[in-house]
C-alpha cells in the first residue's frame, strides 16, 4: 500500500492531559508529550535540542557527575554472575556509580508462577525463588542475611493470601513480582560489601520508593512491555534531592530495585517487563549522570538478531533517534520507555557485555560527529513477527474531512497501539501489536466495520531498516530487488515521518524464507552471498540485510 505514508515513530501517538507526563525538568519545548511506558518518541524535529532544558534548581551546581549501571537479570543470573557484576562495578568506582539491578536470573517467571499456582491449585511453594539466593550465600559460606529472610517470609505470606482467597489482582501480582529486585539487591549488596576490601567504600540497598520512584496508579504490567502507569514528576526532584549529596560525598554505593515503584497510596507498581532501563534512565536523567549504562549479555546492539544470525555484529554508535526506532520495531536490546528519559536530558547511554567488560559495546548519543565513522548506508535492522494489518477503505474518505478523525477516535477508545500507517484516497492500512496489550478486537472491528469495509490480515511482519534520509533512495531500490528477486509481496511500507527510519510490512512466513529460494539466490553472484548460512539477504552497499524474525 502506498500512497501518503507516515509512521507514528516519529510523533506522539497518545496525547495526555495532565503535565506529568513528562517530568518538568525534561519537558519538550515542541510540546509532545508522551506517557513514560508509551512506544511513541518525539523526534528531535518535534523536540530542538536548544528546547530540552533542564530545570535550573535541578541542575548539579557543584560535585562530580555519577554513573549510573543497570544490570540486567542474566548478568544477575548466578554466583558467579554476581560476582562478575562486582568486579565491574569496583573497576568503575571512581566514577561514582549508582547500581540498579533487575530480578536475579528467571526469578520474574518463578514468582508469577509461584503465584499462579497458589491461585489455581492451593499450593504456595517458594522453594525455587529461595534457592537462587540460598545458592549465593552457600558460595560466600556466610549466613542468609535476616532482611532477605524477612522477604522470603513476607512473599510466603502474600502467596497464602492468595492460595486463600482465591484472587489475583493486578496490583497483587505486582506486588510478588516486586519481590525479585528486592531480593536482587539485598543479595548483590551482601556479596558486594563481603568480598569488599577494608576500608573501601560499603554499598547500600534501596527500594526506589525509598529514594522518590513515584508512578501514576494501575497494575498489570507485569508479564508484559506495556505499563498502565506513568513516571510522575515529582520522581525527577526527589531522585535528585537523595542522590545529589553523592556528587560531592560518595559515602556509599546505592544497590537500586529496578522495574518497580510505587504510587501516592503507597501502593507497588511496574514499569513493564525490562522496565529495569527505564528506572536506569529516569535516575540518569534526574541526576544528569555522566552516562547511563546498560549491562547484558550480548555485546551491545546488534545489526540484527544474533540468536537467528549468528554473523550480526555490534553497533559501535547510534543516536537516541535511531535506538527508539529499533526498540520500538522489534529490537529488544533496550527497552522502549527507556529511550525518552536519557534522550530529553541528554544523557548519553551505553549497553555493554557483562561477560566482556572491555569490550566498548554500543554508545547512544544525541548526535553523531565526525569521528563515529559507519560501515555502510544500514546501520541496523530489527523485525516484529506475528502483526495484525487492517485495511480500511471507504468511498466516504473521498475529498471528504473528519473520516479519519472518526477512525482514530474508535482506536482511541479501545486504547489500541498502532504502530505504522499508510492512506490514499479511499484506503487507510494500519498495523498493529496485538501481543503489546490485550484489546477486545472484536468489538474494535464491528465498530469499524459500521463505516467502512474492514479487511483484517494475520500473520503479517515488520521489518525496518535503520537508515539515514539520504541514502534513503538507494536503500529502497536494492531492497525492492531483492524482494523482487525472492518473491516477497511488500504490503506496505512507510518512510518520511522518521530520519532514520525505512519499514516494510511483508507476510510473517517471509521473514524467514524457503530454502529453496535461499539455494537459487545464493548460486548468484549479482550481489548475493555464496555459502551462506542465512536464509536470504541482499548486500546493501557493505551492509548485509538479513530477513530474519
Amino acid at each position: 500500500v502506498m500512497g501518503r505514508c507516515k509512521s507514528t515513530s516519529g510523533m506522539s501517538e497518545e496525547w495526555v492531559g495532565e503535565e506529568d507526563a513528562l517530568p518538568a525538568n525534561v519537558q519538550s519545548g515542541g510540546g509532545t508529550r508522551a506517557r513514560a511506558y508509551s512506544h511513541t518518541l518525539p523526534s528531535p524535529a518535534a523536540a530542538p535540542s536548544e528546547s530540552l532544558k533542564m530545570d535550573p534548581t535541578l541542575e548539579p551546581k557543584d560535585g562530580e557527575a555519577c554513573l549510573v549501571m543497570k544490570f540486567g537479570g542474566s548478568s544477575l543470573a548466578t554466583s558467579e554472575h554476581l560476582r562478575r557484576a562486582a568486579d565491574i562495578v569496583n573497576s568503575m568506582m571512581s566514577r561514582r556509580p549508582l547500581v540498579v539491578l533487575s530480578a536475579m536470573g528467571k526469578t520474574t517467571n518463578e514468582l508469577l508462577a509461584a503465584a499462579s499456582r497458589a491461585l489455581l491449585e492451593g499450593e504456595v511453594d517458594i522453594s525455587k525463588v529461595r534457592k537462587v539466593t540460598d545458592d549465593v550465600f552457600q558460595d560466600l559460606k556466610i549466613p542468609l542475611p535476616s532482611d532477605i529472610t524477612e522477604l522470603l517470609e513476607e512473599l510466603f505470606r502474600v502467596l497464602s493470601g492468595i492460595s486463600l482467597l482465591k484472587e489475583l489482582s493486578f496490583n497483587t501480582r505486582d506486588r510478588v513480582v516486586s519481590f525479585g529486585e528486592r531480593l536482587a539487591i539485598r543479595t548483590f549488596t551482601a556479596l558486594f560489601n563481603h568480598l569488599a576490601k577494608e576500608g573501601s567504600v560499603q554499598a547500600k540497598s534501596i527500594d526506589s520508593w525509598e529514594a522518590g520512584m513515584l508512578t501514576s496508579s494501575g497494575g498489570g504490567s507485569a508479564d508484559s512491555a506495556f505499563s498502565q502507569c506513568a513516571v510522575l514528576p515529582k520522581t525527577y526532584s526527589n531522585l535528585y534531592a537523595y542522590f545529589a549529596p553523592l556528587r560531592r560525598n560518595y559515602t556509599y554505593v546505592p544497590i537500586i530495585t529496578g522495574y518497580i515503584a510505587k504510587d501516592a497510596a503507597g501502593i507497588i507498581t511496574t514499569l513493564g517487563r525490562d522496565g529495569s532501563d527505564l528506572t536506569a534512565t529516569v535516575v540518569g536523567a534526574a541526576i544528569q549522570a555522566s552516562e547511563v549504562q546498560i549491562w547484558k549479555d550480548v555485546m551491545g546492539v546488534m545489526t540484527t538478531d544474533p540468536r537467528v544470525v549468528p554473523a550480526a555484529r555490534p553497533v559501535g554508535v547510534l543516536t537516541f533517534e535511531e535506538a527508539a526506532e529499533l526498540s520500538t520495531f522489534g529490537a529488544k536490546v533496550v527497552h522502549p520507555a527507556a529511550i525518552l528519559p536519557a534522550w530529553l536530558a541528554g544523557v548519553p547511554i551505553s549497553v555493554r557485555n557483562s561477560t566482556a567488560p572491555e569490550q566498548p559495546g554500543t554508545r547512544i548519543v544525541s548526535e553523531l560527529d565526525s569521528k563515529d565513522f559507519r560501515d555502510g548506508r544500514v546501520a541496523a535492522m530489527s523485525s516484529k513477527p506475528d502483526i495484525t494489518m487492517i485495511v480500511i477503505r471507504s468511498t466516504r474518505m473521498l475529498g471528504q474531512h473528519g473520516f479519519l478523525a472518526h477512525v482514530f477516535q474508535v482506536f482511541n477508545r479501545f486504547e489500541v497501539s498502532i504502530d505504522v500507517i499508510a492512506t490514499s484516497e479511499v484506503t487507510v492500512s494500519l498495523t498493529l501489536d496485538r501481543g503489546y496489550k490485550a484489546v477486545d478486537f472484536d468489538a474494535l472491528r464491528k465498530e469499524l466495520e459500521q463505516v467502512a469495509q474492514v479487511e483484517v490480515r494475520e500473520k503479517m511482519a515488520m521489518l525496518t531498516l535503520i537508515v539515514d534520509r539520504t541514502e534513503a533512495t538507494a536503500v529502497f531500490r536494492e531492497a525492492f530487488q531483492a524482494f523482487e528477486a525472492l518473491k516477497v509481496e511488500v504490503q506496505m511500507v512507510s518512510h518520511g515521518a522518521s530520519n532514520v527510519n525505512v519499514t516494510f510490512v511483508i507476510p510473517d512466513d517471509k521473514l524467514l524464507l524457503a530454502p529453496e529460494i535461499s539455494t537459487s539466490a545464493s548460486s548468484s553472484d549479482d550481489g548475493w552471498m555464496r555459502d551462506s548460512p542465512l536464509r536470504a539477504k541482499v548486500r546493501l552497499h557493505r551492509f548485509e540485510v538479513v530477513c530474519v524474525a
